[in-house]
């Protein structure tokens, strides 16, 4: 429950980059997700009462039975995992950390454009034809900048900015300016010398927009304006970043407010927020190195480097959100059992992560699996959508929840489990102090 309202509440957020599709899909997300917590909390709960001990019956041919003791999950490989991850926690947790953080810091490389018919497979029509005319009259004459111009009674305006167009670095061509009938409204094409999901295309548009129009334009009332496709999706890229840090600030905020609630908690409800948020930039970090900066391009399906699709960030984001907060709330909830059951902190961790860990792997990879499937689409923005998704979703699985969640509790030992009294009364929960905790002991796991 916790978990669905975490999500459903922080998806809104998506409101804050004042784009009318992206607010949409928020919206969509926390409806789709307040409703599934409705159905896994009435109809899923009726049908298991109404199936019983049935719901056994229909098992997995050739499997052999699984002892699910809790000796044998303590024998298992992940059981041993957490316990090691436990014992080496001061060696895992800052190797770890320095690694996703490196990793990361590649999502500040991001450049956010638009596909084209460049970036098409090779044997669609398409895809040929925009070839054959970059090949034969320039990179740029496939997506021409249109500079449109509001008269105004200034006559001479248009004219005045096809003069300062010439010769301007990063420009191939430039049309002599239309104008309507009413010689109201004209038009000036500018092609440049670079494709249109070159970078240099983006630092065009910027140097039309803030030296080149405002200088012809200075001296009379016209008005122009640099549109075009170029332009519109780098309108929409820089809009994204600009407000990425509200968006972050929200997330973390209503993912603190709501985990507190559910855990008792600061510190595990800090820790939910930032390693969710650090495995959306992982994951952006590597679509960054793969897609736009070309190491290890086959493995997406595509055959050129370009920028990343607009769209993807924002909506990458809210699933990723979603799927990780899930991971973070089961793994966490039963090492808070463990915790109020009396185990010591580390017993708690290892034992956590012992009983969950199997289920969390599973469903990551399960998760892994339909994202890569994207990629076997020939449409751009999808596969460029499956992979970021089932590459931070594998490194969140295998890596954050498996490594860094784990080697940071143990680390922080009987914080984790500290709500003080003045922060319970405001979100309305029983405090959890910060005193003496016995640890119960736990066969073959060490205690604080």
């Amino acid at each position: 429950l916790f978990a669905g309202l975490t999500v459903a509440i922080s998806v809104t957020g998506l409101a804050f980059f004042g784009l009318d599709f992206v607010t949409k899909l928020g919206i969509g997300s926390a409806l789709g997700v307040l409703t599934t917590v409705l159905i896994a909390n009435s109809l899923l709960i009726a049908v298991l009462r109404l199936l019983g001990h049935k719901v056994d019956r229909l098992k997995v041919p050739f499997l052999a039975p699984l002892d699910d003791s809790e000796a044998a999950r303590e024998k298992s490989i992940i059981g041993r995992w957490g316990k090691f991850v436990a014992s080496n926690a001061r060696i895992v947790f800052p190797v770890v950390l320095l690694l996703i953080v490196a990793i990361a810091a590649t999502s500040a490389l991001v450049r956010l454009g638009a596909a084209d018919q460049g970036t098409q497979p090779t044997a669609q029509t398409s895809r040929r034809a925009y070839d054959l005319l970059a090949d034969g009259f320039g990179a740029g004459f496939n997506a021409p900048i249109p500079i449109v111009v509001d008269v105004n009674g200034d006559a001479e305006a248009p004219q005045r900015i096809f003069d300062r167009l010439q010769g301007l670095d990063g420009v191939a061509s430039v049309r002599e300016p239309q104008l309507n009938d009413e010689k109201t409204v004209a038009i000036v094409f500018v092609t440049p010398d670079s494709a249109p999901q070159d970078k240099e295309t983006d630092e065009l548009v910027d140097r039309l927009r803030g030296d080149v129009v405002p200088e012809a334009t200075a001296d009379g009332d016209s008005v122009a304006y640099v549109s075009g496709l170029t332009a519109a999706f780098k309108d929409i890229g820089d809009r994204i970043v600009e407000r990425l840090p509200l968006f972050l600030l929200y997330i973390i905020g209503v993912t603190f407010i709501v985990l507190a609630m559910a855990f008792r908690s600061i510190v595990v409800s800090a820790t939910a927020a930032i390693t969710t948020i650090i495995s959306a930039f992982v994951g952006f970090g590597v679509l960054t190195l793969v897609v736009q900066e070309g190491h290890l391009l086959g493995l997406t399906g595509l055959d050129r480097t370009g920028p990343i699709e607009t769209f993807v960030p924002p909506i990458t984001f809210a699933i990723l959100f979603g799927l990780s907060m899930d991971y973070e709330v089961f793994l966490v909830s039963r090492m808070r059992e463990e915790w109020d059951k009396g185990a010591s902190n580390e017993d708690a961790v290892v034992l956590g992560l012992t009983k969950t860990g199997r289920i969390v792997t599973a469903a990551g990879l399960i998760m892994f699996a339909a994202f890569m499937g994207l990629i076997a689409g020939s449409i751009v923005g999808l596969q460029q959508f499956g992979f970021g998704l089932a590459a931070a979703i594998l490194i969140d699985v295998t890596i954050v929840r498996a490594l860094l969640v784990p080697s940071a509790m143990k680390l922080f030992g009987k914080w984790n489990w500290w709500m003080p009294d003045g922060l319970a009364r405001v979100v309305r929960v029983e405090p959890s102090p910060l005193g003496e905790h016995r640890g119960r002991p736990v066969p073959q796991a060490s205690s604080d």
